[in-house]
């Protein structure tokens, strides 16, 4: 809820001044994908989980052509990933072998090297979880498989940081896409 810091009156979510006082007062933040107010602190929007209160300076933009969804879309090291999760056709997560074709024309399913590069240059960084929209557990399919039943994955836990695993296939996961053929 947002509220004037002088006088503790509580104010609409867009309001910029108190209607008792004639406070200037911060916004509350508003997520852009959804239009859900967030809390004046909040880095995700708590409905749809996208990044809130970043400069949008810092973010492209994607619409998938399949279903008119768009993305937000960050550069980081060089590549264009997508800085939300994949939701194509209502889905959020995905088994292995969905998800190695969820990803749209131009786009796809990261490998382990590109995760590992991503997390390794990047986990330090407290902006990046920012600017990438890691909530606090999340795990994403790699491309590679690592045997008949298993494939590689990685998962961030705020207790534990970033680790790989190798899943099952029949594991539901989120996925991120990267931009390019695959592994460019």
């Amino acid at each position: 809820m947002n509220q004037c810091t002088k006088c503790n009156r509580s104010l609409k979510p867009a309001a910029k001044f108190c209607s008792a006082c004639g406070t200037a007062v911060q916004p509350t933040p508003q997520c852009a994908k959804c239009g859900t107010y967030c809390e004046k602190d909040a880095k995700f929007c708590s409905e749809c989980g996208s990044v809130v209160g970043v400069d949008a300076a810092l973010f492209g933009e994607f619409v998938d052509d399949r279903d008119g969804t768009r993305y937000r879309t960050v550069k980081i090291d060089g590549k264009i990933w997508m800085a939300e999760n994949l939701n194509y056709d209502g889905k959020s997560v995905y088994d292995w072998a969905n998800a190695r074709n969820a990803c749209p024309d131009g786009w796809h399913l990261p490998s382990f090297r590109e995760w590992y590069e991503l997390l390794n240059s990047n986990c330090e960084n407290s902006e990046f979880y920012r600017i990438f929209g890691i909530g606090k557990h999340d795990h994403w399919w790699c491309a590679e498989e690592d045997s008949k039943e298993r494939s590689l994955s990685w998962h961030i836990s705020h207790n534990n940081g970033f680790f790989y695993n190798n899943s099952h296939k029949l594991c539901l996961f989120e996925v991120r896409c990267v931009k390019g053929g695959a592994h460019d």
